[in-house]
């Protein structure tokens, strides 16, 4: 874990592309960081694809982990289709709970983008890992799919304080570590629903952030102002660049006044203070070319000095948004990868 960037200088310089990330990207014709064909053609291409990962994810299965799906009653119109990730060792060892929010901007995506993370946590971990689905934006705008995931936290503390056995494993235990998670829009929703969760029972442990938003760009607290630098730096940043953030961002909006932004500017820090500061500790994974780089640096920073919230955080320099998703393959994916295993075991308790 490497010191994170504090001044001006060191976070602009997480910002300059890794050479290898760099020839991947050109060997795959320099796509560009926009939406392509815009967002709702983009959700129907999105979601052609999900047979096929099925299928590859199915067939990529390891043969000590066992994943079934369920689907649980939101309201009256809905249920969140959820992949249960376990081992399928059974075993009267204790298992963490891990819930994992997928990304898409809150308007594409659906739960088995999260599978290949879930799978190494429960190898490592042996952890339970929950991944919801969620209604999507424009369509359902905010605050829908954080009230979603938040009604899917619910009926799983109820399910595991019951201990009645049905979509958890028995040895499944909160006590052991209850945790959200995601990457991107999965990040914000699971922050959201922290927030949301404080009086829980049985409550949260830990949250597991990457590639979040959590700052309305124009009411970053003045005290941060001067740090607040990717969205110009990282505007033309390859898979994520600042015009399709603002897209998804107008769109997850909708009519609202302003957009649901954990973090907004005030004269004093009491504010931010008082609704952050019982939050569970915090992982943190940062892209040096995301334009939503400093949204995670400036959040950490509030949680960590100004709130007393424990915190972790570590920062890939030179590459951008969920650069993990599009090339798995580059060496520091794979770091990412191991890091985010750590990350999961330090919010566990791990040394």
């Amino acid at each position: 874990m490497d010191q994170p960037p504090w001044t001006v200088e060191q976070i602009l310089a997480t910002g300059i592309m890794d050479p290898e990330f760099e020839a991947a990207w050109k060997a795959n014709g320099s796509p560009p960081g926009h939406i392509p064909g815009g967002i709702p053609t983009f959700q129907k291409t999105v979601q052609e694809t999900l047979p096929d990962a099925q299928q590859m994810l199915a067939a990529s299965r390891p043969t000590n982990i066992v994943e079934r799906e369920y689907h649980i009653p939101i309201d009256d119109t809905f249920s969140s289709r959820i992949a249960v990730c376990q081992s399928a060792i059974s075993s009267t060892t204790p298992s963490p709970i891990v819930i994992l929010v997928h990304g898409g901007g809150h308007c594409v995506g659906y739960p088995e983008l999260e599978l290949a993370t879930a799978r190494e946590l429960v190898l490592a971990h042996n952890a339970t890992c929950i991944l919801p689905s969620y209604r999507l934006a424009p369509e359902y705008p905010f605050p829908t799919d954080v009230n979603d995931v938040f009604a899917v936290v619910q009926y799983i503390a109820r399910k595991a304080a019951e201990k009645d056995g049905g979509i958890l494993p028995a040895n499944a235990d909160p006590k052991k570590g209850f945790i959200i998670g995601g990457l991107s829009a999965g990040a914000a929703i699971s922050n959201m629903v922290a927030q949301l969760a404080r009086d829980l029972q049985p409550p949260l442990t830990g949250q597991f952030l990457a590639c979040g938003v959590y700052i309305d760009p124009g009411r970053v607290p003045d005290r941060y102002k001067e740090l607040y630098l990717s969205m110009e730096q990282n505007k033309f940043a390859p898979i994520l660049d600042t015009e399709a953030l603002n897209q998804y961002m107008s769109a997850y909006k909708g009519d609202k006044p302003s957009p649901p932004f954990s973090i907004s500017q005030q004269p004093h820090s009491d504010a931010i203070t008082s609704r952050h500061k019982l939050l569970p500790p915090v992982y943190f994974q940062v892209a040096g070319m995301d334009p939503a780089r400093d949204d995670s640096l400036i959040y950490e920073r509030i949680l960590r000095e100004e709130c007393g919230v424990p915190t972790r955080i570590d920062v890939y320099r030179g590459v951008p948004h969920g650069f993990w998703t599009m090339y798995p393959e580059l060496a520091v994916s794979q770091r990412r990868m191991r890091d985010a295993v750590d990350g999961v075991g330090w919010l566990l308790g791990d040394k």
